[in-house]
């Protein structure tokens, strides 16, 4: 019958449609990714002046403990933080601006998705 041809050119049309947005969301993902990636290294390198080979993470603290995990980390890494160019006045200036100031790098991504029951926000942190 006619219902049922139109039914499957619909299902048809939504499948390819379908599988046009996954392919465009991954495309878009990975380039979102890569621009934060490029974002640390060069706050790495130009800000804090470290050699241009290290290695970033991406820290993803459970709901609640973020303030704990960059104390944590600033107890780590506080003693190297302001080794490069300007570290004490980079903080000074962090001060100053009402900006926050950690002695690493550190950059929110929040990537797009629908929130589920009982799941975390989905925010993600990179440090380096």
């Amino acid at each position: 019958s006619q219902r049922e041809q139109i039914e499957e050119a619909v299902r048809r049309q939504h499948e390819i449609v379908r599988n046009l947005c996954s392919a465009a969301w991954s495309d878009a993902m990975i380039a979102w990714v890569h621009v934060k990636a490029m974002r640390v290294f060069v706050e790495s390198v130009l800000r804090y002046g470290m050699p241009p080979c290290f290695a970033a993470y991406i820290v993803s603290p459970k709901p609640g403990q973020t303030s704990n995990a960059r104390k944590s980390l600033a107890d780590i890494l506080g003693k190297q933080g302001n080794a490069g160019p300007g570290g004490d006045k980079m903080a000074a200036g962090a001060d100053d601006d009402a900006e926050e100031y950690y002695p690493y790098v550190s950059f929110s991504f929040t990537p797009f998705q629908v929130p589920r029951e009982g799941k975390s926000s989905g925010e993600v942190e990179f440090w380096a």
